[in-house]
């Protein structure tokens, strides 16, 4: 979020990363910390243009490495609960 453009410097976009079984897509979904409202974007346009633009109020949410970096691991840590839930289920009969 760029400061100059909302009261509210402190308070970060809040960006989720989408992931489904079958397209090869992944989306991001950011909701504005202004208005509230939900946009998605695909992962790698997102990237590319490094912010992502509010479809109510056109805040500009900025995507940072760090946020790369946090959904990287995130990714890490549900592969890993996937993982063991693949091979509970593995041992029921």
């Amino acid at each position: 979020m760029l400061a100059n453009e909302s009261g509210q410097a402190e308070k970060r976009s809040g960006f989720i990363l989408l992931i489904r079984p079958h397209p090869s897509v992944a989306e991001l979904m950011a909701e504005c910390p202004k208005c509230g409202a939900m946009t998605t974007y695909g992962l790698e346009l997102a990237w590319r243009a490094a912010t992502v633009t509010c479809s109510e109020c056109a805040l500009s949410m900025q995507l940072t490495e760090r946020d790369l970096d946090g959904f990287r691991q995130q990714l890490i840590d549900a592969r890993v609960r996937i993982d063991r839930l693949m091979g509970a289920r593995d041992h029921h009969p």
